[in-house]
């Protein structure tokens, strides 16, 4: 947990009057959390370092949130939503998803599909193997549309 904590402190940044970018101090942070109106979990400092450093590996379900709802409100657009269950995700796999979700060609994907027929959608998996087959050189047939 403090590793994907500390990764958003790492990425989700601010821009200050000089216009450089900054990292979010535990200070600032437990301040925002505790100082948020449409909560009432409250965070210290030293909690949230405690956190960072791994010393406490055990924070509620409610700090999780309040934590992550305080980097989502502050993420890029472009990257995907910042849930509670960032921090209790351990799989890999789930950060890829939420990685390629985050680009917005395939959202637009996503959500064309989930208004066809089953058949329809195997129809376009059928199409997207086809695809995806490997050349007589090893790589793929899919090309890049940008």
């Amino acid at each position: 947990m403090a590793g994907r904590l500390n990764e958003l402190f790492a990425t989700v940044t601010w821009v200050d009057k000089q216009g450089r970018r900054r990292e979010y101090s535990t200070p600032q942070v437990a301040r925002a959390i505790s100082g948020d109106p449409s909560h009432d979990t409250t965070v210290s400092r030293v909690y949230l370092a405690t956190l960072r450093s791994g010393t406490n590996t055990n924070p509620t379900v409610a700090v999780l949130r309040a934590i992550a709802r305080f980097f989502d409100q502050r993420r890029a657009d472009e990257t995907p939503p910042i849930t509670a269950s960032y921090f209790l995700d351990e799989e890999d796999e789930s950060q890829e998803f939420r990685r390629q979700l985050a680009d917005r060609q395939v959202r637009m994907i996503a959500m064309r599909a989930g208004n066809m027929t089953p058949a329809v959608r195997r129809q376009v998996l059928q199409m997207l193997d086809i695809l995806d087959q490997p050349t007589s050189d090893g790589s793929t047939t899919e090309q890049d549309g940008s």
